[in-house]
């Protein structure tokens, strides 16, 4: 079975007559066939569907697209929402992020390293977020699609395991007497004799352990048939060389060999209520996931999905991770000491963090004694305070990542963040202005930073809000920076210094 690859970029618009095209999706003249595609793309929120350039069809999440007609579809301007790889229909396509390529086109090669990069930085994100060791792009992709549409990222966890960690095995304990491995020392106490002499213990047979790998074990040929089946079908998409992945023959056995599909499942149910080994775990929950899934990932009715629909979301974790944000550490934790019964008298006992010394907004009454004070407030992305070489001379960060794509030319800008970001940045400089105050915090720094292939310019310029300028709060700096560079300090753990903002 064939599969046609296309490549694409997030939030550019295209044409119905474009994604049909031969050089792109190559529907032709199938016309119920690209329907079909469209309408599977857009109960996922992949694609957004547009009745004119500025005005999205779907802004209400209980639209019912089957109440559009096909000519609907066929005439209509789309915009993917998605950053990653989706499988649709027989089609493969790898949805960029929407700082690769300029003026509607992606460099004139295909930036599939840098994708590759993009979709291990998820990849994390998504661990981290859901504490599980195998992928989870539920947070990000369908959550309500029931396994089917992650089976591309089950595969690839077990194939990626299987190449770190071999096949499941499924160890046999042995006790033997006087034998090479492991001595049972409260065993042979217990169970044997001693010979003394000069009053010390002299055991004659020493219990032993022995563990043996069963190589016929079920659930290791279990484990070998699925790392089969995966490898042949990411084959099959042409996704082997993307991730790097080994072709992995191991088993030529038939899934009959194992039951039917109640039988393995009951199987893996009864292993997993008994097994505490962290890596077993995650192999047969993955083996478990791979069985209530569809088992293929190319068919006319198949849709896979690895990527998310929320990629400014992992723009701003990479940046607090890469700086290293204070935001959520506990005030004793950090310097200058700063004293928040003397600010918010409202934390009974507790210690708050850093963000939670802004002040939620107070409701009330014209009624005596009748007021509100909710839970939520502002929530910058970043904040920071840096000691310089004077240990009296502190700075105060506040960045913001935003995943924006500004045209900045000499006579004008497009596509950058709106007045009421910038605005935000100033308010949360308001914010914190008394505890700044108080604590003589000698600097503040307020930031966007944004994403900028690697040769472009990296630092543009400033935005202000003269207003609020002359009050003092200075301007929001502008910093462009490189993807890759930040994704790759992100990857390994690094951080960077503050100091290469400037």
């Amino acid at each position: 079975m064939s599969i046609i690859s296309a490549y694409v970029r997030e939030d550019w618009l295209y044409p119905a007559t474009d994604l049909r095209s031969k050089n792109m999706f190559s529907f032709e003249s199938d016309e119920d066939s690209f329907v079909r595609f469209v309408k599977d793309l857009l109960a996922r929120k992949i694609i957004k569907l547009k009745s004119k350039l500025d005005n999205d069809v779907d802004e209400d999440e209980d639209v019912d697209f089957n109440n559009y007609n096909d000519k609907t579809y066929l005439n209509a301007v789309y915009k993917f929402t998605f950053v990653g790889i989706v499988i649709c229909h027989n089609r493969l396509i790898y949805v960029y992020p929407k700082y690769i390529g300029e003026n509607q086109k992606l460099p004139s090669y295909n930036p599939q390293r840098e994708l590759a990069q993009v979709l291990r930085v998820i990849e994390k994100y998504s661990r981290e977020k859901s504490k599980q060791d195998i992928y989870n792009i539920d947070l990000f992709a369908d959550e309500g699609n029931h396994n089917r549409d992650k089976l591309l990222s089950v595969m690839l966890f077990l194939l990626e395991d299987y190449a770190s960690n071999g096949a499941y095995e499924t160890d046999e304990t042995i006790i033997e007497i006087n034998g090479s491995d492991e001595i049972l020392w409260q065993k042979t106490i217990d169970e044997t004799y001693p010979i003394l002499s000069n009053n010390r213990p002299y055991y004659v047979e020493l219990y032993t352990r022995r563990n043996v790998n069963n190589d016929f074990d079920y659930l290791k040929r279990l484990h070998e048939f699925v790392i089969t089946k995966c490898s042949q079908e990411i084959e099959k998409t042409s996704l082997t060389n993307f991730f790097s992945l080994p072709s992995v023959y191991v088993s030529d056995e038939d899934e009959s060999a194992f039951g039917d599909e109640e039988q393995i499942l009951n199987v893996l149910e009864s292993t997993i209520s008994q097994t505490f080994d962290d890596r077993k775990l995650s192999v047969l929950t993955a083996l478990k996931l791979y069985f209530n899934s569809g088992k293929v990932l190319l068919g006319e009715n198949e849709l896979q999905l690895i990527g998310t629909r929320s990629f400014e979301t992992i723009w701003e974790e990479v940046c607090a991770k890469v700086f290293t944000s204070q935001k959520n550490d506990s005030l004793n934790k950090i310097e200058p000491y700063i004293d928040h019964s003397m600010i918010n008298k409202n934390f009974k006992g507790k210690t708050p963090t850093l963000v939670e010394l802004i002040k939620q907004p107070i409701w009330k009454r014209y009624r005596k004694g009748a007021s509100g004070i909710p839970k939520d407030t502002f929530k910058p992305d970043y904040l920071r305070f840096e000691r310089k070489a004077n240990p009296d001379y502190y700075v105060f960060y506040i960045l913001d990542a935003k995943y924006y794509c500004p045209n900045w030319t000499d006579d004008s800008i497009s596509g950058q963040p709106s007045v009421e970001d910038v605005s935000k940045q100033y308010l949360y400089y308001l914010a914190y202005r008394d505890v700044l105050e108080r604590y003589k915090v000698s600097e503040v720094r307020n930031y966007f930073l944004m994403p900028k292939r690697k040769g472009g310019d990296k630092i543009p310029g400033f935005v202000k809000i003269d207003i609020l300028k002359q009050l003092g709060l200075g301007v929001v700096e502008v910093r462009m920076l490189d993807p890759q560079l930040m994704y790759d300090n992100y990857l390994r753990n690094r951080h960077l210094n503050l100091s290469e903002l400037q």
